[in-house]
């Protein structure tokens, strides 16, 4: 996080519903940033990010989120991270438009399969470049 920004977690079933965090760039409290943060742990074995879009046919995850922004943080072969930050809509945008479906796998998984979730090959978010930042944090 740069210097100057001013960032709470956000608690609460409503408050949740727009991130996890809010940030307050250079300290404008009038302007705040709400990001989703999202840990895939299974990115590395797959070679996919994983979005989730439902629980039991209730929109959830990034087809419900209100947030500005989205932070994927996936397991890289060392051990370390790679921290992929998207805009929301432009995710939103590319995961449910219909001319990219041969490049967004959905499946049932989770508990009782009860999710619904969006795979996308880490290839294709790269040379789609999808994400608008990216850091690489060793272990």
């Amino acid at each position: 996080i740069d210097k100057g920004y001013v960032a709470h977690e956000l608690e609460g079933k409503k408050e949740q519903r727009n991130g996890d965090i809010r940030f307050y760039p250079k300290g404008d409290m009038d302007n705040p940033m709400d990001i989703e943060v999202k840990f895939d742990k299974m990115s590395r074995r797959t070679g996919n990010m994983c979005f989730e879009l439902s629980n039991s046919k209730k929109a959830t995850g990034i087809a419900s989120t209100l947030a500005d922004r989205v932070a994927y943080i996936c397991t890289i072969k060392n051990g370390g991270f790679d921290v992929f930050m998207f805009v929301t809509s432009e995710l939103k945008d590319f995961l449910f438009n219909k001319k990219n479906a041969s490049k967004v796998k959905i499946k049932k998984g989770g508990d009782g399969n009860k999710f619904s979730l969006a795979l996308v090959k880490f290839d294709t978010i790269i040379s789609e470049e999808l994400f608008s930042e990216r850091w690489s944090l060793d272990a």
